[in-house]
């Protein structure tokens, strides 16, 4: 035994290497659904128009609609993964902003574009004690219509349902700096 001990790796540098690798496993996907599907692509929806309305299935089967919050409440709308590496980082954070403005009109929605069943929306969720609402978009057509082609990609909607803003790519949502764009939203009603 020479006495030296093993360092492990930095793990600011393991932590670089998982959004690179959802970029381009993302890349590759997006490619091949383009490749298969490119008629059935939807133009962006820009900032300022009403969010195209969805109804889709939170893991324990009932459907929720986006416009069940028209009205009511401001809307953050997330799309993700449970094998997405940044979206792993990132949805803690999201829980600790949902936490802090749910009480003052907003609402998250995070919607996965697994292709699996619900079983692992459940299990992620469920092990990230994750309490907003969570629809499962398994033929990723919301995920088209709004051509979403990175993830994580966020959406701001606010109480009349218009889009008022969009983020790619994983935010640490516990940041002041974050919680301005938030903060704006709300503003907004």
């Amino acid at each position: 035994m020479t006495g030296r001990t093993q360092k492990s790796p930095d793990p600011w540098r393991r932590a670089w290497a998982w959004p690179l690798l959802a970029i381009s496993l993302l890349m590759v996907a997006s490619a091949a659904r383009q490749g298969t599907a490119a008629e059935a692509a939807l133009p962006a929806v820009p900032t300022g128009q009403m969010a195209p309305d969805f109804a889709l299935p939170d893991p324990s089967g009932k459907v929720v609609r986006l416009s069940d919050f028209r009205g009511k409440k401001a809307v953050f709308l997330n799309f993700w993964a449970s094998w997405c590496p940044a979206c792993q980082l990132e949805m803690p954070t999201l829980e600790t902003a949902y936490q802090r403005f749910k009480d003052r009109g907003l609402e998250v929605v995070a919607v996965s574009i697994d292709r699996v069943g619900p079983g692992a929306v459940t299990r992620f969720t469920r092990d990230h004690k994750i309490s907003f609402p969570v629809l499962h978009d398994r033929g990723q057509r919301v995920m088209d219509q709004y051509d979403v082609n990175f993830i994580p990609t966020h959406f701001f909607i606010d109480r009349d349902g218009k889009i008022r803003g969009k983020e790619v790519g994983p935010k640490d949502w516990i940041k002041p700096e974050t919680w301005q764009v938030l903060e704006g939203l709300l503003k907004e009603q």
